[in-house]
């Protein structure tokens, strides 16, 4: 190592995905924890000769702790989420706990998508998805862009490639 950083992605995602985030993160966990109060806790207290009023308010807790991260994961995750070029490479950082971060040349995408869920139109977002050539992550989104950028990006990718394909 020469003692120099690396490259630093520095744009962010817009500003309107975390509560897109929100509403998906917390729909998902009102249909898990509704499934588990309502459909599980009875089967356990059915089936379960141990079953008490302690573990029913463990599984409450649960539900409720489910239902919390659905709400505070989505700020801290767009508090990670950069992205942006370096000549031909495409500059990644995400995550909350575990950050990943990526660097995926040009010449290696396959091809570009845009993909806009009802959701995501309702927000005005888009998410890119790019697809390389290899094995281990394919694939890679990267969400919560404005429809412009989005279509910015991919534009910029297919000219990098030389090709005019998506």
């Amino acid at each position: 190592m020469d003692g120099r950083a690396s490259p630093r992605p520095e744009e962010r995602l817009q500003r309107r995905v975390v509560p897109y985030w929100m509403l998906g993160d917390t729909l998902s966990a009102v249909v898990l924890t509704g499934l588990a109060w309502f459909v599980g806790r009875p089967q356990l207290a059915a089936h379960w000769d141990t079953w008490s009023p302690a573990l029913e308010q463990v599984l409450l807790g649960i539900c409720l702790g489910v239902l919390l991260l659905g709400m505070v994961t989505p700020p801290l995750a767009f508090a990670r989420w950069r992205y942006g070029f370096l000549g031909d490479l495409l500059l990644l950082r995400y995550g909350i706990l575990f950050v990943e971060e990526r660097a995926v040349p040009v010449r290696r995408m396959q091809h570009v998508d845009l993909v806009r869920g009802p959701i995501e139109r309702l927000f005005g977002l888009a998410t890119l998805v790019v697809f390389t050539a290899g094995n281990e992550g394919s694939a890679f989104r990267v969400p919560g862009l404005a429809i412009a950028r989005a279509q910015e990006l991919r534009d910029r990718i297919v000219e990098a490639r030389g090709d005019g394909r998506l």
